[in-house]
């Protein structure tokens, strides 16, 4: 899966999905189901396969932010274990450099995610077009009048409660992949590599 908890993106592009049979004011007879679609990235086969491809076309920039990122990693320890024994103006040096460091990598590592978050909207927009007009099938076939996007409806805390039989969410994705197979529908996700993080977030006091 793509680094930098990239499955948001696809979470917010999906989170408008609701359904209903119609515009009139009084909601026909039918079921009202619930849907959670952060499960999406990982469990629906065609987008998992996109964030791979993205995740590959951005591998090196994600291996150079991680070898900058221990690099500051290291040098913080190595400013910590020796600002006794440092001269002031030495100490001020190495502070300075990791101060430099510091901005490099908090530059480079928004200017990734600025660049892998476009390529991740662009690249799956063809399969959330399609996930679209197949949860609306889904939903004439099943005589759904409404569903409600969990991930949504947590977040603006519009959702109370619902009965755990109303969650479409497993039968969706199985139905929508074997309409859709790809290599990689049903297996679990790849783990998502932490992002590298310096060791200290300021260096130590100059002596």
């Amino acid at each position: 899966m793509v680094k930098l908890k990239l499955a948001v993106v696809a979470v917010i592009a999906l989170a408008a999905i609701t359904i209903s049979a119609s515009a009139q004011t009084t909601i026909p007879d039918g079921k009202i189901v619930v849907l959670n679609t952060t499960k999406f990235p990982a469990e629906i086969g065609e987008l998992r396969l996109k964030y791979e491809q993205v995740d590959t076309k951005f591998k090196d920039r994600y291996q150079k932010l991680d070898a900058l990122g221990k690099q500051l990693e290291q040098l913080g320890k190595e400013i910590e274990a020796q600002k006794q024994v440092l001269t002031a103006d030495k100490l001020r040096e190495k502070s300075d450099q990791f101060e430099t460091g510091k901005r490099q990598y908090t530059r480079e590592k928004e200017d990734l995610q600025q660049d892998v978050e476009k390529e991740v909207e662009t690249a799956t927009k063809p399969v959330r077009d399609k996930l679209f007009q197949f949860l609306n099938n889904y939903a004439t076939k099943n005589s759904i009048v409404m569903i409600i996007n969990l991930a949504g409806a947590a977040q603006s805390g519009t959702l109370a409660y619902w009965e755990p039989k109303a969650d479409i969410t497993d039968d969706f994705i199985a139905e929508y992949n074997k309409a859709n197979p790809t290599p990689a529908s049903g297996q679990p996700a790849a783990p998502k590599p932490a992002t590298p993080k310096p060791a200290a977030t300021k260096p130590p006091a100059n002596n």
